[in-house]
């Protein structure tokens, strides 16, 4: 077990976790997002998010002329959606403070009871019971902990015969909570041992929120003696509850079974994490691990949110999975690397397709644009008696999935429906290679950190948390990475990650982020003409880095011991091994004499002199190559093939290789490539069926920035949900000279007797220019990412 943390630290997780999960659960049920379009969702109307749209018409409804009940009701959902968002660290400006506004909710459910006397709780089950319960863990999360405490303070007398008894634990579950805020729950311990009784007998003993008064028994045992077995035994029973089926759904409609799943997930992991802490059954929390995985998907699924989209609820999965990480990482064993890397990939599912339905067009292509138009009709149904049941809508929706899988791309198919991660399946299609996998997460306290997958042929993993430095992360975040590799003085004042002469320092950067098993003992196994096959899913900054370039021993590169490819993302891989180069070949080299606009610049400065020459197109100058064609077994040169480009891609299974030479400029969806006359931009090209094999000698087009909170959209990842298998690109701002030889050398590996695959065509021209002692700045920029 690695890097164990003070029991205290490890209940404040729990906490948190619980608070930001319930929460969610509480601002799902406010916003009403799993009614509305995921685009909705997104983005709402006018650039606002939907949360400042739904806490518009909150506060208007709660200050209006609405009934009591009403506005009581509006009030607590205004307050959720703000201690939310600050939970989660959202944007959300609000007029009113939460605390603020649960205090205007009590005050209107104390004002109009309809009798005198009447007891606070049995007026309205849902305006009592859980506004009071949002109340006073409100004013918990705000610092009023006293005040929590003598809201939530109700014994179980006080609520015989209001309706409202069943839910009793949630108030006990929140004094024990303000004891621990506090830091010595001791004086709690008692009040639970008074009440164990109570839950022992027949009238309590099957109330649905019975394993919240377990939860709560095992945290403030834990806390208050971390050597007894009490927290233990409190866990075991929690889950038992759940398990009996006792506590399978809430039996308030208000709470639902979306909370009881997020309340579930919360005590699956706090178990786990007990276990590890205090030494107990390794496999039993990876297996209850890999239960609250399960159950994180099933409400995931019933949200509609990707783990890393702009939807308002993301943030709460994308810290659960940061926690899960931790867990994998501190329990160390082989099972628990497995669960870490369900963990990351869960994370970095794609969302790509919130952001193919939000707006985006394919008027380009019909069949596309009518799929989707198709795929959205069904998820979000009109409401009304002739409105298709869920098993018929999912039923419809594998046919459609189905659809879009036989027209363009299984790769589309899975981002228009990210499906749930199958560990297995990955193993498959990673294969004979050695892969590895990134993520940066956040977890419930706050805390980012790194963690990393080494995969193996045959499936043996490690996974392991690490840290890649903040120097390094200044150095990719703040400069251009061409530049770092050119020597330039790009930051001040010079931090660690720089050598003497101001170039990149490669050797300390690899030390921080390859693995030790991979640069210890794999690769000095391997060798130039015997490499190891690579496949990397980086994540966050280290998607800039110029993984070829890296050492890994004396005067030893990456690119020398390994053939190294990436993925955006480790879930998107389809098919075997890039295939070898062969068929028909679609050429368009934009020349010197083709000025075109990049940024508002003018450029006409593309040397493609040593590109034309592999080609055979003479003479060797920096003239355009219109778009041309040729079969790569013939010696002829491509022979003008007129047309558009974008109407040349259309032509079905017509091309296996392309080469292009263009400027390059843009992020994410707006990423292109500048032809003349016919810009292509990543939007664009989603719609077009592109060849098997890509080589796009062209700055930026090969920067797949996979952020920890948004797809990795780019015009490579276009390419490749769009029937590419692998695409060569730069990463940056590519040296001119260096990248025509190098686009070159690839072309003329394509027309030789013995083709390869464009991945190992990249690595024998990187290989050709380390030896002629050409700067990283002139080889390392260019990277092959496969599907």
């Amino acid at each position: 077990m690695r890097d164990l943390e003070g029991h205290d630290v490890a209940v404040r997780r729990i906490m948190r976790r619980d608070d930001l999960l319930t929460l969610a659960a509480a601002a799902d049920t406010a916003v009403g997002i799993v009614r509305m379009r995921e685009a909705e969702a997104l983005t709402g109307v006018d650039g606002s998010t939907l949360f400042d749209l739904a806490l518009s018409r909150h506060i208007k409804l709660a200050t209006g002329d609405a009934g009591w009940a009403e506005r009581a009701q509006a009030w607590d959902h205004a307050a959720v959606l703000v201690r939310y968002c600050e939970l989660a660290g959202t944007a959300l400006n609000s007029p009113y403070s939460a605390v603020g506004m649960h205090a205007r909710s009590l005050r209107l459910l104390k004002e109009n009871q309809t009798r005198p006397g009447l007891r606070p709780l049995d007026r309205d089950l849902t305006l009592g019971a859980f506004n009071r319960y949002h109340a006073a863990r409100d004013l918990r999360l705000g610092g009023h902990t006293q005040a929590a405490r003598d809201l939530a303070r109700r014994s179980p007398q006080d609520l015989y015969g209001t309706g409202a008894e069943p839910h009793i634990a949630h108030y006990q579950f929140e004094v024990g909570a303000t004891h621990i805020e506090q830091g010595d729950p001791r004086p709690f311990l008692r009040q639970l041992r008074e009440l164990r009784p109570y839950w022992a007998g027949d009238r309590a003993k099957a109330f649905s929120t019975h394993h919240r008064f377990e939860f709560i028994e095992a945290l403030v045992s834990w806390h208050a003696d971390p050597g007894s077995d009490r927290a233990g035994e409190c866990f075991a029973a929690a889950i038992d509850l759940v398990d009996t089926g006792r506590d399978a759904a809430d039996v308030s409609s208000h709470d639902g079974v979306d909370h009881q799943g997020v309340r579930e997930l919360s005590l699956l992991l706090a178990a786990a994490e007990h276990l590890v802490r205090t030494g107990g059954d390794l496999d039993r929390a990876v297996d209850l691990g890999l239960r609250a995985l399960a159950v994180a998907e099933r409400v995931r699924a019933r949200w509609r949110v990707i783990a890393r989209s702009r939807a308002p609820l993301a943030e709460a999965f994308h810290r659960v999975y940061a926690d899960v990480c931790l867990l994998a990482h501190r329990i160390g064993t082989d099972r628990a690397a497995g669960l870490g890397l369900r963990a990351a990939l869960s994370a970095k599912s794609t969302g790509f397709a919130a952001r193919v339905r939000d707006g985006l067009t394919f008027d380009d292509n019909p069949l596309i644009k009518n799929l989707l138009t198709q795929i959205l009709d069904v998820e979000n149904p009109s409401p009304g008696v002739m409105t298709s049941t869920a098993y018929r809508r999912q039923t419809q929706l594998d046919a459609l999935r189905k659809d879009l899988e036989d027209a363009v791309s299984p790769m589309l198919a899975d981002t228009v429906f990210p499906p749930p991660t199958d560990l297995d399946e990955v193993v498959r299609e990673i294969g004979p290679r050695y892969a590895l996998d990134y993520v940066e997460l956040t977890d419930n306290l706050a805390v980012p950190a790194f963690f990393r997958t080494l995969i193996e042929p045959g499936g043996r993993m490690t996974f392991d948390r690490f840290d890649p430095g903040d120097d390094f992360r200044v150095l990719f975040e703040h400069a251009r990475v061409g530049q770092l590799t050119g020597g330039r003085d790009v930051v001040d004042p010079p931090v660690a990650g720089l050598r003497d002469d101001g170039l990149l320092d490669f050797r300390a950067l690899a030390g921080k982020v390859l693995p030790p098993r991979l640069t210890e003992e794999i690769l000095p196994g391997c060798t130039v003409d015997a490499p190891a096959q690579l496949l990397i899913s980086a994540h966050s900054w280290l998607s800039l880095v110029p993984w070829a370039a890296l050492w890994t021993g004396p005067g030893t590169r990456l690119v020398e011991r390994a053939v190294i490819s990436q993925s955006p993302v480790l879930t998107c891989l389809s098919g075997k091994l890039p295939p070898p180069v062969s068929g028909a070949a679609l050429v368009r080299l934009v020349g010197s004499d083709e000025p075109v606009e990049i940024d508002g610049q003018r450029l006409s400065d593309l040397d493609i002199a040593q590109e034309r020459a592999a080609w055979g197109l003479l003479p060797p100058d920096t003239v355009g190559v219109a778009l041309s064609s040729c079969d790569l077994g013939d010696d002829g040169v491509p022979a003008p093939y007129g047309g558009r480009f974008a109407d040349a891609l259309r032509r079905r299974g017509r091309w296996q290789f392309l080469h292009i030479a263009a400027h390059g400029g843009g992020q994410g969806f707006g990423q292109y490539l500048a032809l003349p006359g016919e810009r292509l931009s990543a939007a664009r090209a989603l719609g077009l069926r592109w060849p098997e094999s890509v080589l796009m000698a062209s700055c930026h087009v090969g920067l797949v920035r996979n952020d920890q909170r948004a797809e990795p959209l780019s015009l490579v990842m276009a390419l490749l949900t769009g029937g590419a298998r692998c695409v060569v690109a730069g990463i940056d701002s590519v040296d001119d000279a260096g990248t025509g030889r190098i686009a070159a050398a690839m072309v003329r590996a394509a027309r030789s007797p013995e083709p390869v695959s464009i991945d190992v065509a990249l690595r024998d021209a990187q290989l050709a220019e380390i030896r002629a002692g050409t700067p990283e700045s002139g080889w390392a920029l260019l990277s092959a990412y496969v599907r």
